[in-house]
């Protein structure tokens, strides 16, 4: 049986690991190169100054960089708001984990607080030594944020996920998943049964256009990173590189790849996403000021595509798809709904809302300031994306629910009867239908 007091130890050292997982990832590979190419001027504190505020920028903290010059040329003051995303998949995956850990507990609140006090600590530490008038993080999120999102995910883990074998059999549920299981399900019961039908199959076919969209983006990058292999090659011998800053940048470019993903989504969807104010990536066509020298940018498609159009096809036939699939999932929606247009309706917008908050969600995640002046602005407009994937979405995904989640003929045939009034029977006919019946 675990005691409140081992669950509290453990949970502080495992999130004292998670710290120093994340930091370590970042900061081994900035000492080999400060050990490898480093002169008498430059001090270690650089090197851990750098990876502290990559892992401060992995969680969301903007960094903010005053006016001075950079590579000799004269900038103006300037914030770093870009999330790398794959940094940001760790601190999340090792959160959950450590979630996991902790929802095999009887009594889960002392993890929390342990995870959740320890991380805010390291924040602290972090955010105060990683400070110099060179590049520093907004110390109120700096000191916050980094607990903050670190705990959502840790209690969200420990909520809803399956609690980690820890080799002790029957372990009794803990109180708090108990609880949080009672009131979704006293929640479910109340609510409204256009809510209780639509939402699971909404839910399930709007995620996987979603997801569709991703992954026919990740298949695009790298089939166009393959196919552009010269110039990514070019790129590389511009920026003069050693071996080891070749492989820093390589590792640069590997922490901003969901990012990459999530705007060849927006692409897909015809909305686009800009690389600079004032610039613009589309399938109509991509307007395209000076650009920094990243490798990975040798994957942008060129200024005018012939079967650009051809791309605003994919998250149309995705809609149709998923929601052709999800018919497994719709039996209440055909229960419950006497009408197929309405019920088409229905499952078609929630469709479409689902997938354009989660597309929406990205963005926002997704996209920020990068450098001064116009690379304030990088990657897809939220609300514009969202907007765009709605419309999309929602007009073919309701004309696919017409064979998804038709109500079935029995159906309609109970409601239409149990609808129709009611005749009073002459005295002689019910005597004669009591007669047929003996």
């Amino acid at each position: 049986m675990f005691s409140k007091q081992a669950t509290f130890v453990t949970a502080l050292l495992e999130s004292a690991l998670a710290v120093a997982i994340g930091m370590g990832v970042l900061l081994v590979p900035m000492s080999i190169l400060w050990l490898a190419e480093n002169d008498a001027s430059i001090d270690w504190m650089v090197a851990y100054r750098t990876a502290a505020d990559f892992w401060l920028a992995a969680h969301g903290v903007h960094i903010v960089v005053p006016a001075g010059k950079i590579a000799g040329i004269l900038t103006p003051d300037f914030m770093i708001s870009l999330v790398p995303l794959s940094l940001s998949a760790i601190v999340a995956y090792v959160a959950y984990r450590l979630g996991k850990r902790i929802a095999a507990t009887p009594v889960m609140w002392p993890g929390w607080v342990a995870s959740i006090g320890a991380y805010f600590g390291f924040s602290l530490l972090i955010t105060t030594s990683a400070h110099t008038d060179v590049a520093f993080p907004v110390e109120a999120q700096g000191v916050f944020q980094p607990a903050l999102l670190f705990g959502l995910v840790l209690i969200a883990s420990s909520l809803f996920a399956e609690p980690m074998d820890l080799g002790v059999a029957n372990l009794p549920e803990a109180a708090e998943r108990e609880l949080v299981r009672d009131w979704a399900r006293r929640r479910a019961a109340k609510l409204n049964w256009v809510v209780a039908a639509v939402w699971r199959p909404a839910l399930i076919a709007g995620t996987a256009v979603t997801a569709g969209l991703l992954a026919l983006s990740a298949l695009s990058l790298a089939l166009l990173l393959a196919f552009n292999w010269i110039d990514v090659i070019r790129l590389y011998e511009g920026l003069q590189l050693t071996l080891l800053g070749g492989i820093m940048v390589t590792l640069g470019q590997i922490g901003l790849l969901p990012n990459l993903v999530i705007y060849g989504a927006d692409w897909f969807t015809g909305a686009g996403f800009v690389l600079g104010s004032g610039s613009l990536v589309s399938p109509l066509g991509s307007q395209l000021g000076p650009l920094p020298s990243m490798p990975v940018l040798a994957a942008l498609p060129p200024g005018q595509l012939s079967f650009g159009m051809v791309a605003l096809v994919v998250p149309v036939v995705l809609a149709f798809v998923c929601t052709l699939g999800v018919r497994k999932y719709a039996d209440l929606i055909r229960f419950e709904f006497a009408s197929a247009t309405s019920a088409a309706i229905s499952l078609g917008l929630s469709i479409g809302v689902v997938a354009a908050f989660e597309m929406a969600l990205l963005n926002l995640i997704a996209s920020g300031g990068i450098g001064p002046g116009r690379f304030q602005e990088v990657g897809g407009n939220w609300w514009l994306v969202g907007g765009v994937v709605f419309v999309e979405v929602a007009v073919m995904a309701t004309l696919a629910a017409f064979f998804s989640a038709k109500p079935e003929a029995p159906d309609q045939e109970i409601i239409q009867r149990a609808r129709q009034p009611r005749t009073r029977l002459e005295p002689a006919q019910r005597a004669a239908d009591s007669q047929g019946e003996r």
